[in-house]
């Protein structure tokens, strides 16, 4: 018996490894009209990893989008803190975006001429920068921080559409805002 009460105790913590520290709810950006994610930071809180899913509906998007999106975000400044509050002006990040859907490919489907498309419909590689305000918060279900952040970015399609066409397409035209709250554990 008291083997398992050792076994259980030692797989509760190790399930509390596994619990994502933050959760993060996004405004636009590129990877919805609202999305959900939950993510990890590294020790010094300098990356951070992130899986959203996204939808945009057909009031918005002309019909029902959904998406999965895997972020990674580099902090590269230090942190200014003063008090309860800390403000990272600088993010930067790499995200993998993919829409799900029958009209939307990965390869160019047998009833196209190989080279029709030059960017698959479903899948999209991009960047962004941003930065994030955070309020340190004392609370009982394990909240320690809740922050608003935002990030302008492009993606691999958008920008290859600019570079071939900067008669027809400025640089506000590439780029997407997206806006946030995080909530750290």
């Amino acid at each position: 018996m008291f083997a398992i009460v050792l076994l259980l105790g030692h797989l509760a913590v190790s399930a509390q490894k596994w619990l994502p520290d933050h959760t993060k709810l996004q405004y636009a950006g590129g990877i919805g009209f609202l999305s959900v994610g939950v993510g990890y930071h590294n020790k010094k809180d300098k990356l951070q990893g992130d899986v959203f899913y996204g939808f945009t509906p057909a009031s918005v998007g002309g019909l029902d989008i959904h998406a999965l999106t895997v972020k990674g975000t580099w902090f590269p400044l230090k942190p200014i803190n003063r008090k309860t509050w800390q403000l990272r002006p600088l993010s930067t990040g790499l995200q993998v975006n993919y829409t799900f859907g029958k009209q939307y490919f990965g390869f160019t489907p047998d009833n196209y001429p190989y080279d029709y498309y030059k960017f698959p419909t479903a899948l999209h590689a991009g960047a962004f920068i941003g930065g994030q305000v955070n309020k340190q918060v004392s609370s009982r279900r394990g909240i320690k921080r809740i922050g608003l952040y935002y990030e302008l970015g492009t993606y691999d399609v958008e920008l290859a559409s600019y570079v071939r066409n900067r008669k027809a397409l400025s640089v506000p035209d590439i780029l997407n805002l997206g806006i946030g709250i995080v909530t750290s554990f």
